[in-house]
């Protein structure tokens, strides 16, 4: 029996079938909703939801803790599920059956929360990214602002003491972060350092995207995760678009990645061997530096799943 949910702020949407028949419900995002859904949902029932940034969480925890079967799926999943079935119909009943279907159909894979030291390192580093983006948003002001034929002074001096007070809350964010790795994964952490080119924060920035190399079973996962993975767009003889790589991944990772390919060119045998390769074949820059990033990332799995240090064989 599977029981989907569209999650909101306030309210849950909820939708499974009894003797054929579609049963939808909404409850209130509160406790005394979640303790009323499980009193009203059929016995044995595997709860499906999206995985709807931080609203989704409390929910699965609680269904989680009370013996309950969960399903987390990735939202892009769900709507391209939707689109294959024609749906023409958005509201949040709707989408709690198109849930339901999807659960039935495809019987997603079971989830269970994060240890409360990877949820501590993800809202930590969620809040990272947070301010990074707000230190981009601010820069562009500065040089737009710059560009004004009358600056104000008093702009300029806000703006500044804004830059200072940004940096020095990233680089105590980024302390932290460092300390929670030190302290939950370190051995993992010292073993992924000595790959050459594998500096600290993107040590630290793989630790906590797959929560201590615990979320992939395979290396193609975790690279079409990070997005280095290469995507090609050819059919028949007409169509051949321009190839590149898959960008729904995490893309600070990626560019940390990407910077590290410039070292691993000359400290690191096999991404050494690779460079050489791809240049005398004629590859563009850019399509090299994916290439090595993606090599470092295998190196990387490999090291993190096999409890080793760095050795030729990783090449």
């Amino acid at each position: 029996m599977i029981v989907g949910i569209d999650i909101s702020k306030d309210w849950f949407d909820t939708a499974w079938l009894i003797s054929d028949q579609l049963c939808s419900r909404r409850f209130p995002y509160t406790d005394e909703g979640i303790e009323q859904l499980l009193e009203q949902a059929p016995a044995e029932a595997v709860f499906v939801m999206e995985a709807t940034g931080t609203y989704h969480a409390r929910l699965a925890v609680k269904l989680f803790e009370a013996g309950c079967k969960v399903s987390v799926v990735n939202p892009l999943v769900i709507k391209r599920y939707a689109q294959m079935k024609l749906l023409r119909v958005k509201s949040d009943r709707a989408d709690a059956a198109l849930i339901m279907q999807y659960g039935r159909h495809e019987t997603p894979a079971l989830w269970a929360p994060a240890s409360e030291e990877v949820q501590e390192l993800q809202q930590a580093h969620g809040w990272l990214n947070d301010l990074i983006t707000e230190r981009t948003r601010l820069f562009n002001r500065q040089q737009a602002h710059a560009h004004r034929a009358r600056p104000s002074v008093f702009v300029i001096k806000q703006m500044n003491l804004q830059q200072r007070q940004l940096q020095q809350r990233i680089e105590t964010c980024e302390q932290h972060l460092e300390t929670l790795v030190k302290k939950s994964f370190a051995e993992l952490r010292e073993r992924l350092l000595t790959i050459p080119s594998i500096g600290d924060k993107t040590a630290l920035e793989l630790i906590i995207v797959t929560n201590g190399f615990t979320r992939f079973e395979d290396v193609k996962a975790l690279c079409a995760y990070i997005g280095v993975s290469p995507t090609t767009f050819r059919s028949g003889s007409s169509v051949r678009g321009k190839g590149g790589i898959a960008k729904m991944g995490q893309g600070r990772v990626r560019q940390l990645l990407y910077l590290c390919t410039w070292t691993a060119r000359t400290c690191n045998l096999a991404c050494k061997k690779l460079y050489q390769r791809l240049q005398a074949a004629g590859k563009p820059p850019k399509v090299i530096g994916i290439a090595i990033a993606h090599k470092l990332l295998r190196q990387v799995f490999a090291i993190a799943t096999k409890n080793a240090t760095f050795s030729p064989e990783f090449a």
